[in-house]
């Protein structure tokens, strides 16, 4: 048993020195071994196949473009589980932030009562999000507008902009970050 252990390390450590000198065949030998069970690890706590995928197409990406810096790591396994969890773990952060920003939003359209204050700063903050809509490039902007004006869902959107529900999603995320971003650089800055 310790033999074969010795063994798989050798290899591990053959596969990830190949990796490091940018030997794409390694690289996906080494995906081909391990995608499986990252893949199980991230749907373990996401619960979503498309999410699970993409983070797992992440920790690909991530370890490839970093593989200079892999020359001291001790297993390329624990490696990948490591970049999987911290991936993870940022998707829920994001998630929650998202979730907290737009709760927020809808308070405050769903405020009945708003004192003259409440309003100007409304119309204000209406204002600033127009803008904000308005500096998107054209496909985030329409996205935008069909999911979260038009509440269409990801696949109806996909239909009427003649793309995939990932494209969507991809521009919806994009412009909530061009978004956030805009609004904080406006509402902090003064």
């Amino acid at each position: 048993m310790l033999e074969l252990d010795e063994q798989n390390l050798d290899d591990d450590n053959l596969l990830l020195e190949q990796i490091v000198s940018g030997d794409e065949f390694a690289f996906n030998r080494m995906y081909y071994q391990t995608n499986k069970n990252i893949y199980n690890a991230v749907m373990a706590y996401v619960k979503n196949e498309h999410i699970a995928i993409e983070l797992v197409q992440q920790v690909y990406i991530r370890l490839w473009n970093n593989r200079q810096k892999l020359k001291g790591v001790k297993s390329l396994k624990d490696y990948l589980f490591i970049i999987a969890k911290n991936l993870t773990l940022d998707h829920f952060k994001k998630v929650t932030v998202e979730a907290t920003f737009f709760a927020g939003l809808r308070l405050k359209e769903n405020a009945s009562e708003n004192t003259t204050d409440e309003k100007i700063e409304q119309l204000e903050y209406d204002k600033l999000l127009n803008d904000a809509i308005g500096q998107l490039p054209p496909q985030q902007k329409e996205t935008w507008l069909l999911i979260s004006e038009e509440e269409l869902s990801y696949a109806e959107a996909a239909t009427k902009m003649n793309i995939s529900r990932l494209t969507v999603k991809r521009h919806l995320e994009l412009s909530r970050k061009s978004i956030r971003e805009y609004l904080k650089s406006r509402i902090y800055s003064g």
